[in-house]
């Protein structure tokens, strides 16, 4: 663990395996005559995915702010564990394990019904779940227990529907026992709609935030970090963060790689992402281009704000998007982006300003803009102060946050006002 001290500034944070987290904040004046509320938290697990990223971010400052948090998770572990166990917060299970979604779903019961004890026990006034299934198990816990309000979050485009056919029905149950039902982009918003014939009423567009001085106390690192990771000076580094999954398109990016390299033997890629069955298949690709010296495979780190500053650029190659933490993160840490126009992505990146956002399933395109920004680095170093300052302006974690916090009062008001 790091510890870097910022007294002058009355803040303190913790650089708890390579993620930064404010562990105390006395410059945040709790407001006067506000409602203290008891937040239960829902989510699959506690994995380094970009929902329980931002949910983590939203615990840790509701609870600056006074609020009580509990977090309730189906898996029993997680790196976010220990994050969640120095903010104090406490962290309940199901007692499910990775895989028992396929080997053992009866144990979904035994959740459901400890996710109805810990209601019963804590009565939330606001019970708040992410992702598919998971929204399902706790918007009917939630009112069945008459938790005041009930929130789902949707964090993504609905093509799981199409993968796992079970869950549209039950999205569109949560939908319906849901008081409320967050979306992350104007995409999800579309989508949402049109695949669940949601009432549009019941929806509420919160942006991802991102803390963007996490990118600025990492910029010390980047010399560090590129010489652990053997670059040299003159090289250009290409980070892409996602996990190894088909849908995140790393074969279309490493057929880009290799058309790259052959104009630009500077270029190094790093691909950081925990592999999910495809690993071996894309080292195969990458052998067979012969660029395997120029490729790495980091695997899942949680340095994500090190291996930034330590880039040139981010390239996102996803097939499909809700709205991209990676991209934001990308950033917020100055980086111009490459990415993919699908779901939200253009909600972020201004194409041609911040970045570039180029067809899916077009390594060709994708390579020429990749060699474009490499090329020019006044161009790169102008796009990312634009990229930076978009997101202090739109998608700080502050933002984040208080829309959350809007949200759980009015509608707590507006219920108690209809109640008396």
């Amino acid at each position: 663990m790091e510890m870097v001290d910022r007294a002058k500034n009355r803040k303190a944070f913790v650089l708890n395996k390579g993620h930064l987290f404010q562990s105390e904040c006395q410059n945040v004046t709790k407001v006067q005559g506000r409602h203290k509320l008891e937040i239960l938290f829902v989510i699959g697990s506690l994995g380094i995915g970009g929902a329980e990223k931002q949910m983590s971010l939203l615990v840790n400052h509701l609870t600056s702010l006074g609020h009580s948090c509990q977090v309730f998770a189906l898996e029993m572990e997680g790196p976010l564990r220990c994050s969640f166990d120095d903010m104090r917060v406490p962290v309940h299970v199901g007692g499910l394990k990775k895989g028992d979604l396929i080997k053992a779903p009866w144990k979904l019961i035994l959740a459901e019904w400890r996710l109805m004890e810990i209601i019963l026990k804590r009565r939330p006034d606001v019970v708040h779940a992410f992702l598919p299934l998971v929204t399902f198990l706790s918007a009917l816990a939630g009112r069945a227990n008459r938790v005041p309000l009930v929130i789902t979050s949707r964090r993504g485009l609905s093509n799981h529907q199409n993968r796992h056919l079970i869950l549209k029905p039950l999205d569109r149950i949560a939908n319906r026992l849901s008081h409320q039902v967050t979306v992350n982009s104007q995409a999800v918003w579309n989508d949402t709609i049109n695949r669940d014939h949601i009432n549009p009423s019941k929806l509420v567009l919160i942006y991802n935030g991102v803390d963007p001085e996490l990118f600025e106390l990492a910029v010390s690192y980047r010399e560090k970090v590129r010489k652990t990771l053997g670059i040299k000076a003159k090289e250009k580094v290409v980070v892409v963060i996602a996990n190894l999954i088909s849908y995140k398109g790393h074969s279309d990016l490493i057929k880009a790689a290799g058309q790259v390299i052959d104009q630009l033997p500077v270029a190094k890629f790093l691909l950081v992402g925990e592999d999910r069955g495809i690993q071996s298949e894309l080292e195969r690709e990458v052998s067979d281009l012969g660029i395997s010296q120029s490729v790495k495979f980091l695997g899942q780190r949680d340095n994500i704000p090190s291996l930034l500053v330590a880039s040139d650029l981010s390239v996102l190659p996803s097939h499909e998007e809700g709205f991209s933490n990676v991209i934001l993160e990308s950033m917020a840490a100055g980086l111009p982006v490459v990415a993919t126009l699908v779901g939200g992505n253009s909600e972020a990146v201004l194409d041609g300003v911040s970045g570039w956002l180029v067809p899916p399933l077009n390594p060709e395109i994708m390579a020429e803009k990749i060699v474009d920004l490499l090329k020019d680095p006044e161009k790169s170093k102008k796009w990312g102060k634009v990229g930076k300052k978009r997101v202090k302006d739109l998608f700080s974690v502050e933002k984040m946050v208080q829309n959350h916090l809007r949200l759980y009062e009015e509608t707590l008001r507006f219920s108690r006002n209809a109640k008396a």
